[in-house]
């Protein structure tokens, strides 16, 4: 009753533009319609059995196109380990003897596409036999080049980061990802290892491990779950490690006001039980222990960095923890929304997460506390070429005096298809803080979005960012190696309430610029290099006139 509502005035309050829908990836990639006589609606009437299930893993260039027939990609073919055929198998959630279910193909089409080693992935039914009952099920994927060098720069407000390494998403065909690097930061230089087995020992277990070595301290992190890896799963078991030690800066208009040395150490243990999937929907409860500690240090004076002014005070919690999720089985498969050239999956179910942990000085812990974690998703299409997407999170720990370091985060994305090929996408974020522990700063700047002021530039308990971008896809894709794009935008934010080491709020600032996508539809992961240049409108008469924005993102 209550999305159904929402769902209403949403629709009401964006009004009807119609537009041209998004092209599906997938479809366009497909060879026709399938059979009539094997439609999938109809298999799964008939109940039809999956007889073989066969996999074929293309080249990362496809020879047949003249476009991609070059010397330079077919050496990368020749040269590229493919990736092997059990390792795709280990990631369905389907095998030979099965009943047909188009849900389960839909979802492990998905699974397959989260994987950074492939670039396409699809799954269709083909060769029913109705003597026996039974049907086919062709897997085709394509790989993506893995093995690159890890070459990263983020120039920001003036403030430039880069790193250097090599890095293999797929080794030896296995999956497997493994990452050398040295980065050098605004707060630090590190050297980087990691290492990450998606299928460990071919099972549905998940190794995850990092070690990293740097000017201010190390980081060392061991984790390994059996996930819930589909909506249909029935539990889940897992546990982490973390120790680190890092010195921690605090920032007031782009400039380090405060510093001290913090030293963190992690665990936890938790497990999931769930009915599976009932109508597209599973509910599945969390139960956990979880242990944080940090501690804090002053750091000596330097004539580069300040005297230690606050020092956060010292924290241990040891907590049991129960939580309930909410998974909804919708998606929509778009393109050339938040990426170039690759199929996405866009969740539009309403997905919730609550917990609630139970500090004791009984169990170690240096107070009594109860801790609340909560978290909810969803998103609808609101006619043709157009999507609005929510999201809300908040964290609070409650002791004797009161409430401490609540956070609460809304956001909204809203996108709309326009001029053809076109989208513009407009997004509102809101932090909410109170009482943070006083190592949390809520931070706006370059780095968090307003891109045309320095990095880390105003600091309080809250902030809002609004941004509001064309984003413009092009057919120029050279040597089949770059997609382009670009984007014009405009952004406003602003912080309020008052951090102890910073200067009052500014107000509300607002910049504009233009920027340049690239993005590589045929290498791993899903990088999108933003080179923007912003002009800030209404900021310090001291910081530059035009800021210049180089960084490798996530999404378009």
């Amino acid at each position: 009753m209550i999305r159904k509502y929402l769902t209403t005035v949403v629709g009401t309050l964006a009004g009807a533009w119609l537009l041209q829908p998004p092209p599906i990836l997938g479809q366009e990639a497909s060879e026709g319609t399938p059979d009539p006589a094997i439609a999938p609606a109809e298999l799964e009437r008939v109940g039809a059995t999956i007889r073989s299930v066969n996999i074929v893993t293309d080249d990362v260039f496809d020879p047949a196109n003249p476009k991609e027939d070059k010397w330079l990609h077919h050496f990368a073919n020749r040269v590229h380990v493919s990736t092997h055929a059990d390792v795709i198998q280990n990631a369905l959630l389907f095998e030979a003897g099965d009943v047909f279910a188009q849900r389960v193909v839909d979802e492990s089409e998905r699974a397959l596409r989260t994987f950074n080693f492939l670039s396409e992935a699809a799954i269709e039914p083909r060769d029913y036999d109705a003597a026996s009952n039974t049907v086919e099920v062709d897997v085709r994927v394509r790989d993506s080049w893995t093995l690159s060098a890890d070459m990263k720069f983020h120039h920001s407000g003036g403030e430039s980061e880069w790193g250097a390494g090599l890095e293999e998403r797929n080794l030896f065909g296995l999956g497997k990802e493994v990452k050398f690097s040295h980065r050098s930061s605004i707060d630090r230089d590190e050297n980087f290892f990691s290492y990450i087995d998606p299928n460990l020992a071919g099972s549905r277990a998940r190794l995850g491990a990092v070690y990293a070595d740097a000017t201010d301290g190390y980081r060392h992190e061991l984790s390994v779950e059996r996930p819930f890896y589909a909506i249909d799963t029935r539990w889940s078991v897992g546990g982490a490690l973390h120790d680190e030690e890092r010195i921690d800066k605090m920032y007031d208009l782009g400039e380090e006001v405060d510093r001290f040395h913090h030293t963190l150490r992690a665990s936890t243990l938790q497990g999931g039980w769930s009915r599976g999937s009932i109508e597209g929907r599973a509910q599945r409860w969390l139960l956990g222990v979880t242990t944080e500690e940090d501690s804090f240090e002053p750091t000596l004076a330097t004539p580069e960095a300040p005297q230690t002014m606050l020092l956060p005070a010292n924290r241990k919690l040891v907590y049991p923890w129960l939580g309930w999720q909410r998974i909804e089985d919708d998606y929509r498969e778009m393109s050339e929304l938040n990426d170039m050239g690759r199929t996405e999956d866009i969740s539009l179910g309403l997905n919730l997460f609550f917990s609630v942990g139970f500090a004791k000085e009984s169990f170690g812990s240096d107070r009594d506390a109860m801790l609340f974690k909560a978290s909810a998703q969803s998103g609808w299409e609101l006619g043709a070429g157009r999507m609005l997407l929510l999201d809300a999170g908040g964290s609070t720990r409650s002791e004797d005096d009161g409430l401490h370091n609540s956070q609460m985060s809304v956001g909204a994305r809203y996108y709309q298809r326009n001029f053809d090929r076109n989208l513009l996408s407009v997004s509102l974020n809101a932090l909410v803080g109170s009482n943070l522990d006083a190592e949390q700063q809520v931070l706006l700047g370059g780095d968090t979005g307003l891109r045309g002021y320095p990095v880390r530039y105003q600091a309080g308990e809250q902030r809002v960012l609004l941004t509001v971008e064309e984003r413009f896809f092009t057919d120029f894709y050279p040597w089949r190696l770059v997609r382009v794009g670009y984007a014009v935008f405009a952004d406003a934010g602003q912080v309020r309430g008052q951090d102890p080491r910073a200067t009052p709020s500014l107000g509300t600032l607002y910049d504009v610029g233009i920027g340049l996508r690239l993005s590589s539809p045929r290498a791993s992961g899903h990088s999108i290099v933003h080179v923007d240049l912003a002009f800030p409108l209404n900021g310090d008469p001291s910081i530059d006139k035009v800021q210049l924005i180089v960084e490798t993102k996530g999404s378009f």
